[in-house]
């Protein structure tokens, strides 16, 4: 009785997740139960528009691994000519396109159109390796020939696919052409009934623009959307977003939504509470990046199936790096100027406290030494021939730190009125036409920016880069770098420079490499005299408030220092009290919410469109709060909020998740998406999922103690899971837990 009770309760989740994917489970057209084959009955039939079983399930008790009815759901799935097999115990769902490929867990079941979509793209199936690649594609207004390891690439791509690999990885230097590539391989994909609709990753917006523009060229006969967030009223082959919006998204597509997942810059935002996103799709995937990570948590060779563990290194499907590309002509050299001073070197002492080299802009402000930047930058330009100005990127620590930059610049540049530099961050109003004015235009010559610009920009006019910002992480490092790479014919670029105050080159060792130039190694300039042994009294009132420790025996009723957050907002970096900025933005929605129909709609509960999500989310970014979801997400310290959410939350209609709910949250979806990628059997996946319960209750990370706990003594404790995992796989598997899942959820 206890068992068939526990396959009742089996079959009640498996109604369930049928429904959320789409499925109206009382109608007999879509979806009957029971029905007979020869050799049995199957559990569930699932039926296309037309009332003809497209799938079958076959439902198992929650104790029982569903991969073990594999043989009897196959019979009956070859007996009813059935093409799909779906494979469940409720908490666990498999897919078998048994004639294929293999059967893969997945986190929903495939909706109709899905399934159908699927029974398509088989008919029209062509072998990729027969098909021959272009040599030329039109983009720009003209015709482009395909460059030699571009086409080496695809056809790499192609042999992945035919030998029945789903997961590729394409490191290609930034400025080779990454976009172009792998928009030319997604026709490819098209016309060879291998997808009918896909998903492309970015982390910004910006960069989505950017790509949807070169998708339209390239592939025009494939409509394409960007995502901004809201209901969609269309569908399109091709679907454009960032990792959060997507991320806030994910109810509303099933597993067999897309057929190809493609992530840019793959080295960045996948990993942690995103991975779930990659793992929710049953698709190809592919990643693109100039720059793979080697992290334990963060392993992008890992994400996209090309470790080799036995060597423990990455084999990338595809490999062109910035060497090579420079050796071959498609980009640019460069050389290095090393600016030393001794701030940047030795860090200053105030009140008693070192602060060191990293610590400048992040936590004390120096002008001095900002104006020093700005006037050596002259100085140093001033010397090199022709004498001209060149278009410079700089990278700044913070958007304070960037409008003090961008200040002395202009001061350095009197003749130029102002014009000289601009900042550039997510608070610019309208940054889109910011860079398109510092790309297009005369001036602004130097774009100073805060994270917008170390990624995705293509600008090949970009002659120098300004390293004002300390890193450590050799990823970002090649990103900066990878700013000033791309040639221009209309130049005659064949070089570029950097610029490094921070420190950087030298700590990555980095040495000037042009192989058709003369230059030898990095060169350093020291400016003397330039700064002050001591900070001004103006630059000690710009340190940020520092942590207030209360005395262990502080005495009652005595007045107790509350620490302030605050986040920077708008081209000046002004700090705002977080408090300050959350009372601000609920005034203005509740304000906004008597005209703005828009809110309106929003107050009533209805869902706004991508398009009206658009529209409403250039209304709030501007002056004088810069009201936009990256600000938005720092001030309520939810990372992974919605522009609609925040609405909500200031009309009182929703209330954000507490720090415990989005913990919970978090881990459950890393966790589901971490067992996607393995393959336990039913035994080890509940012993792995009385782990996460006990997670989740004690808030951090766990060790083979936790066996300990009551709730595993009534499984048998430690010896039965042993048993069932043996003593170095139950180590590696809590290891890689940890990692995966309880580390990255923080």
């Amino acid at each position: 009785m206890n068992l068939n009770q526990r396959e009742t309760d089996a079959r009640m989740i498996i109604d369930r997740k049928l429904r959320e994917a789409g499925w109206d489970i009382e109608d007999k057209n879509q979806v009957s139960t029971e029905d007979a084959a020869k050799s049995g009955r199957a559990d569930y039939f699932l039926k296309d528009g037309r009332g003809r079983a497209i799938a079958l399930i076959e439902a198992k008790r929650f104790s029982v691994d569903p991969v073990s009815a594999k043989q009897q759901a196959l019979t009956y799935a070859e007996e009813l000519n059935i093409d799909f097999i779906f494979l469940s115990n409720g908490e666990d769902i498999y897919f078998w396109d048994y004639k294929h490929r293999p059967e893969q867990k997945v986190i929903t079941f495939y909706g109709q159109r899905d399934l159908e979509k699927l029974q398509t793209l088989r008919l029209d199936r062509k072998i990729l390796t027969n098909i021959s690649v272009p040599e030329t594609y039109f983009k720009g207004g003209e015709n482009r020939n395909l460059r030699p390891y571009q086409k080496e690439a695809m056809q790499l791509m192609d042999k992945t696919i035919e030998g029945g690999l789903r997961r590729m990885l394409l490191v290609m230097a930034t400025g080779t052409g990454k976009t172009d590539t792998i928009a030319l391989y997604l026709k490819r994909l098209f016309e060879a009934g291998r997808a009918s609709r896909v998903l492309f990753l970015v982390d910004r917006i910006d960069l989505g623009i950017q790509t949807k523009e070169t998708f339209e060229e390239i592939l025009k006969d494939y409509p394409c959307k960007l995502l901004y967030g809201g209901r969609q009223r269309d569908e399109s082959s091709i679907v454009i977003s960032t990792l959060p919006t997507l991320y806030s998204q994910l109810g509303s597509f099933t597993s067999g939504y897309f057929d190809v997942v493609v992530s840019d810059e793959a080295h960045r935002s996948i990993f942690g509470i995103y991975n779930s996103v990659l793992s929710h799709f049953d698709a190809l995937r592919i990643g693109l990046t100039a720059t793979p990570s080697t992290f334990v948590d963060r392993n992008t060779y890992k994400m996209f199936g090309c470790w080799d563990e036995r060597e423990k290194r990455g084999k990338p499907t595809f490999v062109y790096g910035i060497k090579r590309a420079i050796q071959e002509g498609y980009l640019a050299g460069y050389d290095i100027v090393q600016i030393d001073t001794k701030l940047s070197l030795e860090g200053v002492q105030f009140e008693g406290e070192d602060f060191s080299p990293d610590d400048l802009e992040r936590r004390i402000n120096v002008p001095a030494r900002n104006e020093q930047v700005a006037k050596t930058f002259r100085e140093e330009e001033e010397k090199r021939e022709p004498k001209r100005n060149r278009k410079t990127i700089l990278f700044a620590v913070s958007k304070k730190h960037a409008a003090q930059l961008a200040y002395y610049l202009n001061q350095t540049y009197p003749e130029h009125k102002g014009r000289y530099a601009e900042v550039i961050t997510s608070d610019t109003e309208d940054p889109r036409a910011a860079i398109r004015r510092f790309k297009l235009e005369e001036m602004p010559m130097i774009a100073v920016s805060v994270g917008m610009l170390d990624t995705g920009i293509d600008a090949p006019m970009v002659e120098n880069l300004i390293l004002a910002r300390p890193t450590r992480s050799p990823i970002l490092y090649q990103q900066m770098r990878g700013r000033g790479s791309r040639l221009s014919t209309k130049l005659g670029k064949t070089s570029f420079r950097m610029y490094d105050f921070a420190g950087v080159t030298r700590y990555f060792n980095d040495e000037s490499f042009d192989p058709n130039a003369a230059y030898g190694k990095a060169t350093s300039v020291v400016p003397m005299g330039s700064e002050p042994d001591d900070l001004t009294e103006e630059e000690k009132r710009a340190i940020p408030p520092q942590f207030v420790q209360v005395p262990e025996a502080a005495p009652e009723n005595a007045d107790v220092v509350i620490q302030r957050a605050f986040i920077e907002v708008g081209a000046e970096g002004e700090r705002i009290d977080t408090d300050d900025y959350q009372a601000a933005w609920e005034g203005q929605i509740q304000t906004l919410a008597k005209t703005e129909p828009l809110i309106t709609k929003v107050q009533h509960g209805e869902e706004l469109t991508n398009d009206e999500t658009a529209h409403l989310s250039e209304q709030l970014n501007s002056p004088e709060f810069y009201f936009n979801e990256a600000n938005l997400r720092e001030a309520y310290r939810y990372p992974v909020g919605t522009l609609n959410e925040f609405i909500q939350a200031a009309l009182k209609t929703k209330e954000l998740p507490t720090e415990e709910q989005l913990y919970e949250q978090r881990v459950n979806e890393l966790f589901e998406s971490w067992l996607v990628e393995k393959n336990f059997d039913a035994d080890q996946i509940k012993i792995l999922r009385l782990v996460k319960a006990q997670c989740v209750a004690r808030g951090e990370p766990i060790d083979i103690s936790i066996f300990n706990e009551p709730i595993f003594k009534n499984i048998g404790g430690l010896n039965y899971a042993l048993k069932v995992f043996e003593e170095d796989m139950l180590q590696t598997t809590l290891s890689e837990l940890n990692q995966r899942v309880f580390v990255n959820v923080k």
